[in-house]
């Protein structure tokens, strides 16, 4: 199964990052092909972790593609953790995560995606193109990280 991990450091407090991972609603604001986000069915789970479902509409125009994955998403603000998995068609498997822990001033930002498609087309073009588009991804977020909460991180 494909996967991508990376940790990045980011001058900002980890829980202002969690923050803005947190809120899926959002992400068509700033995620690249991202072209529409949606949650529904939020509930708590108790301990401040709540859980919700959530789609993304992703388009590739060059290749003509236009996909909507949908997961089941748990935030926990106190293990600052934001977890999508989902075995919902075009996904055969999803398990993405984001974790961010404290490191000196700012915060260490861990994000693994594991996933396999269920059309073996789709899996071809997302196994070529993936690793760039997490990068974008990565990019796209310390941006929204900047714009959000300033130039320069924690003070």
């Amino acid at each position: 199964m494909p996967q991508f991990s990376t940790v990045r450091r980011s001058p900002f407090a980890p829980r202002d990052l969690y923050a803005i991972a947190a809120d899926v609603a959002r992400y068509q604001d700033f995620i690249p092909l991202c072209t529409e986000s949606r949650v529904w069915n939020r509930r708590a789970l108790g301990g401040g972790r709540e859980t919700f479902e959530a789609s993304l509409a992703i388009a590739y125009p060059k290749l003509k593609i236009r996909e909507t994955f949908t997961s089941d998403v748990v935030c926990d603000p106190d293990a600052l953790t934001v977890r999508a998995t989902s075995d919902r068609a075009p996904l055969q498997r999803l398990d993405s995560r984001w974790l961010f822990t404290p490191a000196g001033e700012g915060a260490d930002v861990t994000i693994s995606v594991d996933y396999q498609m269920r059309s073996r087309m789709l899996q071809l073009v997302m196994n070529a193109t993936f690793d760039i588009a997490m990068r974008k991804v990565i990019a796209a977020f310390e941006e929204r990280a900047r714009a959000l909460l300033g130039r320069g991180g924690v003070a």
